[in-house]
């Protein structure tokens, strides 16, 4: 065992729980914070050797904070991992590696999306950079409704090998999961062009590569018209997405679906809100 905690928040998650928990093997101690799944996903967990501790949906940032907080973690570091997630022996081996030396306080680790079976080696923005892996007494997530990152006290590094991300749930699912999501980036639009980012990672074109992308995001993408359709072009056209084949096709279009929703979702929130 490592010096590290991984630590995981479901919820209806028994399709996904076990794989992860078998990818992490000996990497350090497994909690699963359960928000209250009706499935066999804390049973399946606890079967495979994580401890299971149930607290009540409180949002995205929120839920992993309450964990930093309340979980009998005894680790310096922390790897934070979503359930449809997986981690490679290789990625194992780095983790065990870059956690034994001195510094940095966290890494950035490259995430692989395997859509549909297959690995979206164009239609994607890989690597993909993450903030997972953390010294737990430095980092804490940002207030942010969805998509939050860490916000670290100190210097982060980059992780070469990369987590695979593998959601194994139906379409149906993957349209009902981003609406989601949009409604909440939706909020989040407006709370930014209000001026409302307390607590939030700030952004500057001058910063570091994540200030610099929460800039080009607030600043530039969520202003552009038919943002959609550069959305599909550049995933699919620019990206060479069409290499990926029919996978590459239906994820470039999902993406582009997706950000239609949130303009929705902005205008139906701009007229409730008058």
């Amino acid at each position: 065992m490592t010096n590290v905690s991984v630590v995981v928040c479901t919820l209806q998650e028994e399709l996904h729980i076990e794989r992860l928990i078998r990818s992490v093997g000996d990497l350090g101690h497994v909690f699963v914070v359960d928000a209250g799944s009706e499935d066999r996903t804390r049973e399946l967990a606890e079967a495979a050797g994580a401890t299971v501790v149930v607290n009540h949906w409180a949002g995205y940032s929120a839920q992993k904070n309450w964990a930093l907080e309340a979980l009998p973690l005894e680790t310096e570091w922390v790897f934070f991992l979503d359930a449809d997630e997986i981690v490679t022996p290789k990625l194992a081996r780095e983790i065990r590696s870059v956690t034994s030396t001195g510094d940095p306080d966290g890494f950035h680790v490259p995430r692989l999306n395997v859509f549909h079976g297959r690995v979206l080696r164009h239609a994607w923005w890989y690597p993909d950079f993450q903030l997972r892996l953390f010294r737990r007494a430095k980092g804490r997530f940002e207030a942010r409704l969805v998509h939050e990152h860490v916000l670290l006290d100190g210097e982060a590094g980059f992780l070469e090998q990369p987590l695979i991300h593998e959601n194994l749930k139906s379409l149906d699912e993957f349209r009902l999961r981003h609406e989601r999501y949009a409604a909440l980036e939706a909020a989040e639009i407006l709370r930014a062009r209000a001026g409302d980012t307390i607590g939030q990672r700030s952004g500057s074109f001058f910063g570091t590569w994540p200030e610099r992308r929460r800039a080009l995001k607030t600043r530039v993408w969520y202003r552009l018209p038919g943002r959609p359709f550069i959305r599909f072009a550049w995933m699919y056209l620019l990206k060479r997405g069409f290499l990926d084949g029919r996978a590459g096709l239906l994820y470039s279009y999902l993406l582009a679906q997706y950000e239609h929703q949130i303009n929705l979702k902005v205008r139906e929130l701009e007229r409730s809100r008058g």
